[in-house]
């Protein structure tokens, strides 16, 4: 089967077909969700290095654990939930992690590069430096937070996930989840004061 028929393929049957023992099969899967769970590492992280690091290492725990993989088509869901572990552990383990520009474009695993987002060509110099002192900013407020917090917010707002969604992955109840979002964000409105009016 060719690359093009593999990445074609639903989640569960790459899987049945990885644990059965065709490499490709989850080639497919890793370059399905590579750069996803790298943005997310990114996110919770705010390194490029560590990102890269801790995004071969969920697909390593996920090649050493093929066969207990269930073939349901919930790939990505078990891949965010060790990436976010490992991200939280390794946040945990350092407790000051270095933040560096989301704006600036980066090296992704391909050797290709990544932004975060794309500039607004119609900015002048004034607005474009003050977008960037602001994201500056905002990642140094992400650094102050707990592990906790830094993952709920890199899972919402940067993953897009729901309330449930992100609730469901930490094994929390909703209003926890809820509490941490409202705690982060207060946590950031006041590193960030100086940024914003009101």
């Amino acid at each position: 089967m060719g690359k093009q028929e593999l990445n074609a393929l639903p989640d569960g049957e790459l899987i049945r077909r990885a644990q059965r023992g065709e490499r490709e099969a989850f080639e497919a899967v890793y370059e399905r969700y590579h750069s996803r769970l790298y943005r997310l590492l990114y996110g919770m992280l705010g390194n490029p290095a560590d990102a890269a690091d801790l995004t071969q290492e969920a697909f390593v725990r996920a090649y050493d654990k093929l066969d207990q993989l269930q073939s349901d088509g919930h790939m990505y869901g078990w891949l965010r939930r060790t990436a976010v572990n490992l991200g939280i552990d390794m946040i945990r383990r350092r407790q000051t992690v270095r933040f560096e520009s989301l704006d600036q474009p980066f090296e992704n695993e391909e050797g290709g590069s990544m932004a975060m987002e794309a500039e607004d060509p119609s900015a002048s110099p004034l607005e474009e430096l003050e977008s960037k002192t602001l994201q500056a900013a905002v990642l140094e407020a992400m650094a102050t937070l707990t592990p906790d917090h830094r993952a709920v917010v890199a899972m919402h707002y940067l993953e897009d996930m729901s309330v449930d969604d992100v609730a469901k992955l930490l094994e929390v109840p909703p209003g926890t989840v809820k509490s941490r979002l409202s705690r982060a964000r207060d946590a950031m409105r006041r590193y960030l004061s100086d940024y914003v009016e009101g």
